[in-house]
């Protein structure tokens, strides 16, 4: 208020006090509060943002993971093709161009998936490898090879971009460096420099091309040098790198490649951008892979639009930016009605009964807008108070309500337990209460149907008596939907389930076909060579006879394969002397193939395992083993099985690098969620306990009765 005259202390001060007009004040303190508000709304809106960048980021990794992993298998893939070839050339004194397509063709190369677009081979022998060597110790001096090293035997199909029929292998620096590393490691040689040939119009990326040495004695030889002398063809793989990159991106077209390869690099793929309506400005999300190929490293460079990524986390950011301005301007207009009516009540009291008037004008006014049903009753329990929302929840009009009880609106069998709770709640003198948190409330339509309802009580004293409000919500849809997400989750279960069995059953099928139909005609022509040999052991060539025993060598890894690959499928010693041999034989098979100890405490007693108990207990040892020697880096590894309380429990513990609880809930590892199913079709429990540098202990209980056979009644 303004000063009327001067005091001492007040001509002292060197600046004038001003006081806000009382009618101004609500405003101030609306505005305050509506920047305030508004801020931390932004900032919570800034904060969403930067979490969903991240989740992008985490996605463009798992992503680029994938492609380069596709691509590592698609190379494999061509590498596996060239050792089945090399078996054919070992054997094969020489082949014909008729010969050779008709191999070829067998391959079907046009028709399948491969990336192998032409597969050809060069005859080489040991003057040709002396001038290839030659040529490489003068790379430097720029000499140039004065005869053909390695020219192209044949080649199929006869493609206009391939190598022709005479063309030499050796005519660049870069493919004569690939063919000796071909031929001194006995391994693939990746050459990208070996030029276009022909009409390039059709494919505008440049070919790939694989060289794979065949040595004139089965096996390997042990040197280097062995191996220069040795070597009689090499095979030569062309690639299509246009479908090789293209098929690794069909799933992933928002992701951008480029792929180089060598020192220094060369540009071999460029993938058009994903969408032309990414914004220039959008933040640009980047990583680089290599992966070595044939002795060559192929640099894989990923680009990707962050916002491109992020726009499924878009609505999540507006959401909080709306809420956040819907939150200021909601809470301005509530501290302008606070204040406004504290500053009322310094006025008179005609002003008094005219700003409570106007108060209650604007309450009723946000009780009848609300979205939620608000009932206020008296201390007898009849209605005073039935909003709009009221009306549309229970189907009555407020004329018919207000008045009556309400226990109209409540079903009958819970009619008396409400109205002991309102009036003990009156008792306590609690201000508000939410309503059955232990227990479902429902409510009652004015047509007699019942529905679930959530609800929150507040109580005020007015004048005499007491007044309570119901503030309540139907959540008959919300119900539905749990209803539904439960179903859908059991029926997903007992779907995983089912194809857990089915996929255990074709493993059966296919281990069974393995081993004994294959595995006995591999016998068979094992003992049928042998006979060969022995038949022309005094008449035949010597190296005819080298032949036929490096056919029995090659016949004798194959067995071993099949062996292993159906014991891999699902080991016959599983179904014939049940689980205890068949875990000690996991646990020697996985100490031999990775050098990791395992001790075994198995204590099951005499129970006698069921089919269903015996392949799930296998398959989460054999899953929990895998993630060991995947990811633990650890030197020994605890299996234990017992039973105890009428529970079996299996833990598998390891001393390796273990894992931080950050690190395993940001990342899906399926191999433990198909160990979490595999329990659940049970009814057990899966506890896992970690943290880095302390190893990880996986520990499944089952109910002995879930796992164990029940002996006949007889």
């Amino acid at each position: 208020m303004p000063f009327r005259g001067k005091t001492p202390f007040a001509e002292k001060l060197p600046f004038s006090i001003r006081v806000v007009p009382p009618e101004r004040r609500p405003m101030l303190v609306a505005a305050v509060t509506f920047a305030v508000v508004l801020v931390a709304a932004l900032g919570a809106w800034r904060w969403v943002g930067e979490q969903s960048l991240r989740a992008a980021n985490s996605r463009f990794g798992q992503n680029t993971a994938h492609i380069t992993a596709d691509l590592q298998r698609e190379f494999t893939t061509g590498e596996s093709l060239l050792r089945g070839a090399r078996g054919l050339l070992s054997v094969a004194p020489a082949t014909d161009a008729d010969a050779w397509r008709r191999y070829v063709a067998q391959l079907d190369l046009d028709e399948t998936s491969s990336v192998v677009r032409a597969l050809g081979y060069a005859d080489v022998d040991t003057a040709g490898v002396a001038r290839l060597t030659g040529s490489i110790g003068n790379v430097a001096g720029q000499a140039v090879t004065p005869q053909p090293v390695a020219p192209v035997t044949q080649m199929a199909p006869a493609a206009a971009d391939a190598m022709p029929v005479g063309y030499d292998l050796a005519s660049t620096p870069a493919s004569r460096m690939a063919l000796l590393h071909a031929i001194d490691t006995g391994a693939s040689a990746l050459d990208a420099d070996a030029g276009p040939f022909g009409d390039i119009g059709s494919n505008p990326h440049p070919r790939l091309y694989v060289y794979f040495p065949v040595y004139s004695d089965a096996g390997l030889p042990s040197t280097p040098q062995a191996r220069r002398t040795g070597v009689k063809r090499l095979l030569v793989a062309a690639l299509d790198t246009g479908r090789l990159f293209d098929n690794a991106l069909a799933r992933q077209r928002r992701i951008d490649l480029q792929v180089f390869s060598g020192t220094p690099a060369t540009l071999l793929y460029s993938s058009a951008a994903g969408d032309d309506d990414l914004v220039d400005t959008a933040p640009v999300i980047r990583k680089a892979d290599t992966l070595r190929v044939g002795g060559v490293p192929i640099t894989l460079s990923y680009t990707a639009s962050g916002r491109y990524l992020r726009a499924e986390d878009e609505f999540a950011e507006t959401t909080v930016l709306i809420a956040g301005v819907a939150a200021a301007c909601l809470f301005s207009a509530m501290a302008f009605l606070i204040v406004s009516g504290r500053g009322a009540g310094s006025a008179a009291t005609s002003e008094t009964r005219s700003q409570l008037s106007l108060n209650e004008a604007r309450m009723m006014g946000i009780i009848r807008s609300s979205m939620e049903a608000i009932i206020t009753v008296d201390e007898r329990q009849n209605i005073v108070i039935f909003n709009p929302m009221a009306e549309r929840v229970f189907g009555c009009t407020a004329m018919e309500a207000v008045g009556a009880s309400l226990s109209r609106f409540i079903p009958e069998r819970f009619r008396a337990g409400h109205e002991r709770h309102v009036e003990q709640f009156g008792v306590t003198g609690v201000s508000d209460r939410q309503m059955g948190r232990q227990r479902v409330l429902f409510g009652l339509r004015a047509n007699g149907e019942e529905f679930p309802i959530e609800a929150s009580i507040s109580q005020i004293r007015d004048g005499d008596g007491k007044l309570y409000t119901v503030m309540l919500r139907d959540i008959t849809e919300r119900v539905k939907a749990e209803d539904a997400q439960r179903q859908s989750r059991e029926e997903l279960r007992e779907l995983s389930a089912n194809l857990q069995n089915v996929r255990e059953e074709e493993k059966t099928r296919i281990a069974r076909e393995l081993h004994d139909d294959l595995g006995q005609q591999l016998t068979a022509l094992k003992m049928d060579i042998s006979s060969v040999e022995q038949g022309l052991e005094t008449t035949a060539e010597p190296r005819l006879l080298q032949q036929l025993r490096g056919m029995r060598r090659l016949i004798d890894a194959t067995v071993a394969s099949v062996r292993r690959i159906a014991a891999d499928l699902r080991p016959v010693m599983l179904d014939d002397l049940g689980l205890i041999p068949a875990i000690e034989w996991l646990a020697n098979d996985f100490t031999n193939r990775y050098g990791i100890d395992v001790e075994r405490r198995i204590e099951v007693g005499d129970i006698n395992f069921t089919p269903t108990g015996t392949t799930t207990l296998f398959r989460i040892i054999q899953e929990a083993l895998t993630n060991v020697a995947r990811h633990a880096e650890a030197t020994l590894v605890t299996l234990t099985v017992h039973v105890e309380g009428g529970v079996c429990v299996l833990q598998i513990a390891d001393n390796g690098q273990g894992a931080s609880h950050t690190a395993a809930s940001a990342e899906k590892s399926f191999g433990l969620l198909g160990i979490r199913e595999r329990a659940h079709m049970l009814g057990g429990t899966v506890e896992i306990h970690t943290s880095s540098g302390n190893g990880f202990k996986l520990t499944v209980t089952f109910p002995v009765a879930a796992v164990q056979q029940q002996e006949m009644q007889t």
